[in-house]
């Protein structure tokens, strides 16, 4: 995927590489995220797609790498 088809209106799914905050040498990696790039300066993450999943916000300075990036696809609305 071409970086600028990424915008913070969409969701991805992705692996994430975070820095490990309790060890400075160290990353974590969370794969089959979804994520969303924003609010500015903060990655978006949920555990998977759906309701009821936990959302986190982690700040850019703390990303190493997003990769496997793919559009989620949306699910259709429900017609009246």
């Amino acid at each position: 995927m071409d970086i600028t088809t990424v915008n913070d209106r969409h969701l991805y799914s992705a692996t994430v590489r975070l820095r490990d905050p309790e060890h400075p040498a160290g990353h974590i990696e969370l794969r089959g995220c979804v994520v969303r790039f924003g609010p500015p300066g903060w990655l978006t993450v949920a555990e998977g797609p759906g309701e009821g999943q936990a959302i986190q916000l982690f700040p850019t300075g703390r990303v190493l790498t997003v990769t496997q990036l793919g559009e989620v696809a949306r699910a259709e609305e429900p017609m009246a």
